[in-house]
């Protein structure tokens, strides 16, 4: 065979594997996974309730979706029963709608709701038997009014406590030292029970490996970088959110040094630490 055929039939048998290889590489393309995404980003969750949010991503293809209460609601004003926090998806709480997932990622719904033994509870029902006399009519009238006063269907508001008119409120605010066991009788005092006061931002850090979630660090009056009053208030596990500021007193974050109009449910002191537990119930920029 000379020299010019020994070419060709090489360039004969590339030609003839390059048309084998491109059925073999087209036929690899219906082996890839079938991925879905979300109904919509992370940015647009807005008032959502937990259960619309849970169906639509099943209808959007995703195969893996639970629920996780917070159960932080005192009255159900501000947030209501139900609502969404946040959603994350594979453990990031920041997504877009056009990103491709896995149907079998997990996906978690997190939502605010009552702790079971501060839910609404049902009005009394009233008896609708006729009384045969007088006297039997008038009890049973009285009955379900009474019923109605010590078993209300809503639940009310409790006091709110200011330095106003609680004088331990007051004076817990000009203490000096977070550790001053006067902090502890207060907060098994009036555990549950709201306060209003005014404070300021003195630490800011992530919660955990959260990337939207943070605790905050508060005392009270207004920021000063070389000296706090009060206990060392901390807001636990909360993003921005969670301050439920009003539209028309939101600020763009919440770094130190922002002094705040801050009401709160009291929660648990801790002597180690000095840390003194709030909730937020509602929160504006002084």
């Amino acid at each position: 065979m000379s020299h010019r055929s020994l070419l060709r039939a090489r360039a004969c048998a590339a030609f003839a594997a390059v048309l084998v290889a491109f059925p073999v590489s087209g036929c690899s393309d219906g082996d890839h996974t079938v991925q879905v995404q979300p109904p919509f980003s992370s940015s647009q969750l807005d008032d959502a309730n937990y259960q619309d949010v849970v169906a639509q991503f099943q209808e959007a293809g995703f195969t893996n979706v639970t629920t996780e209460p917070i159960p932080d609601l005192i009255i159900g004003w501000l947030t209501a029963d139900g609502e969404v926090e946040e959603i994350s998806i594979a453990g990031d709480t920041e997504f877009e709608s056009g990103e491709h997932f896995d149907p079998a990622v997990a996906v978690i719904v997190r939502y605010h709701t009552f702790p079971e033994d501060e839910s609404p509870s049902p009005a009394p029902e009233q008896s609708a038997t006729r009384a045969p006399s007088g006297e039997t009519t008038t009890q049973a009238a009285a009955t379900p009014s009474k019923a109605a006063e010590t078993s209300p269907s809503t639940p009310t508001a409790p006091a709110t406590l200011t330095v106003e008119n609680n004088a331990d409120l007051a004076a817990l605010l000009t203490l000096k030292d977070p550790f001053d066991p006067s902090v502890a009788a207060f907060a098994a005092t009036y555990q549950g029970q709201i306060i209003e006061f005014d404070g300021c931002v003195v630490g800011v850090a992530p919660h955990g490996s959260y990337k939207t979630r943070f605790d905050y660090l508060l005392s009270a009056g207004d920021y000063d970088p070389d000296s706090a009053l009060g206990p060392a208030f901390q807001l636990s596990d909360i993003n921005y959110h969670d301050f439920h500021f009003p539209p028309e007193n939101a600020p763009s974050n919440v770094p130190v040094g922002t002094n705040l109009h801050i009401i709160a449910k009291v929660g648990e002191y801790d002597p180690v630490s000095g840390n003194f537990q709030l909730k937020p119930v509602a929160t504006t920029v002084r």
